[in-house]
């Protein structure tokens, strides 16, 4: 299982696409396989089951979609991580493409640092669902386990009932069974006295099997759940055949514990409850797991909405923010206003110094608008050197005395591409307020008119209107 780790299987049909993913992909240290279609594709991941792929949205016959979601539901489907690449940017593009099962959406163009974000975050990602695959199949076995012992346990205890001669015989093989069943199991009378339990309980309450006999089962193995309606074993006497529940314990040395506990009746001759079998499983190490997927989702929900580079929220993050702003003008009619800005001359300077200077310059920029905005305003990379700022309940005077210290700001700090040259750069502002009647469209294409303002009438300087 851990060779699916080295492997990437990118389903796509674009000549050039095909370069840029299987050079990264071979550059982050993976094996890339490189299909055209999705047929092909699909038989190849049938085949070798790689657990990093890559799917083009628009293939010959079928989609990158429609393969995305038989891959989920594959054997594997829950263990792989899924990126879809596309040129479609719509957010229904990016919700279809969520719901078919993909991890992420990325835009065409491909961008190479962006794409090897992702690897990045996804190969180490991989581990975890490699750590959880495994965990899975213990369970699986387990539970398998489980249900072999209840089935002796029952089967023992049907033959002891039904053939009370063989009282003796059947003893021996319910204690072979206690001994043999993995985990803790532990046989209560009505009362919550402890009858039986075997040798891996013993360890689990770290206790002599002296001190467990005739003591009560919340005495020795306590819980959120002892005294309370939900009590597995009140349940069971209660009427319920099979309770199953999860308790988290600290042991002696402050570590948390995760248990997996299964109650059943124990019943007598005529099929009277007599007790009740508690079959107790250590599961922390799924639980580890499980909690550590969680966390890499939870990063590649923060990676899916924000600028690598400068640190500020993209732009698909930004027109998400912007609707749901302007929807809230609408209803309580406070005033919204929106900076857009570009950085002049910024091609001139990646010619000149290139693009890995270029990029110092846009980094710098970020970290200026971070410190400048409050915590209620947003701070977007809006695509290449253009930048945009939301301004909830401002008005469009107060979003202007912003854009100026920003300009100030962003002036006064200065550039070294070379150890002897110092380079400063200059921004160009438009802002606006929202009016009623305004959407998405209007409002951001007023903004960038005044931009186009400010660049053509001799750039750094911010327009209103």
């Amino acid at each position: 299982m851990e060779d699916e780790i080295e492997k990437i299987l990118i389903v796509e049909d674009d000549p050039i696409n095909q370069v840029v993913l299987s050079a990264g992909a071979a550059a982050a240290g993976l094996e890339p396989h490189l299909y055209p279609d999705g047929e092909s594709g699909w038989e190849f991941f049938e085949r070798e089951m790689p657990r990093l792929v890559v799917l083009d949205w628009n293939l010959p016959g079928i989609t990158g979609v429609e393969l995305c979601r038989k891959m989920r539901n594959s054997s594997v489907g829950k263990y792989i991580s899924i990126l879809i690449v596309s040129v479609r940017d719509q957010p229904e593009d990016f919700e279809e493409a969520l719901k078919s099962g993909a991890d992420h959406y990325m835009i065409k163009p491909v961008q190479v640092n962006f794409f090897k974000a992702w690897l990045a975050v996804a190969r180490k990602n991989m581990q975890s669902l490699l750590d959880l695959e495994k965990n899975d199949a213990k369970v699986e076995r387990y539970k398998q386990e489980i249900e072999d012992v209840n089935y002796q346990l029952e089967d023992s205890i049907n033959r002891a009932n039904q053939m009370t001669r063989e009282a003796e015989q059947a003893y021996v093989e319910i204690n072979q069974i206690f001994k043999a069943v993995s985990g803790g199991i532990v046989l209560i009378d009505l009362n919550y006295n402890i009858m039986r339990n075997n040798e891996n309980f013993l360890q689990m309450i770290d206790c002599e099997s002296e001190g467990v006999s005739h003591r009560r089962c919340y005495e020795m193995f306590h819980s959120t759940l002892c005294g309370t309606e939900n009590c597995p074993l009140q349940r069971v006497k209660n009427g319920e055949e099979r309770v199953e529940s999860r308790v988290t314990k600290v042991d002696k040395n402050g570590a948390k514990v995760h248990y997996r506990i299964v109650t059943t009746p124990f019943r007598g001759l005529v099929g009277e409850l007599v007790g009740i079998v508690e079959h107790i499983s250590d599961i922390t190490k799924r639980v580890e797991a499980e909690e550590a997927l969680k966390e890499s989702e939870k990063r590649y929900r923060e990676l899916s909405r924000v600028d690598e580079l400068t640190g500020l929220f993209n732009k698909r993050y930004f027109n998400r923010v912007l609707d749901d702003e302007i929807k809230r003008v609408e209803r309580n009619g406070q005033p919204l206003s929106l900076i857009m800005m570009d950085i002049d001359n910024f091609k001139h300077h990646n010619d000149t110094y290139g693009h890995a200077d270029g990029d110092k310059v846009l980094a710098q920029l970020g970290t200026i608008l971070s410190s400048s905005i409050r915590t209620t305003d947003l701070a977007c990379r809006y695509g290449g050197e253009e930048f945009v700022i939301i301004l909830p309940s401002t008005a469009g005077e107060g979003g202007a005395l912003l854009a100026e210290r920003i300009r100030k700001k962003f002036a006064e700090k200065s550039f070294y591409p070379t150890p002897e040259e110092k380079v400063n750069k200059t921004l160009s502002l438009g802002i606006t307020q929202f009016v009623p009647g305004d959407n998405i469209e209007s409002f951001v294409k007023r903004a960038d008119a005044n931009l186009y303002k400010a660049k053509s009438k001799g750039k750094n300087q911010c327009i209103l209107k």
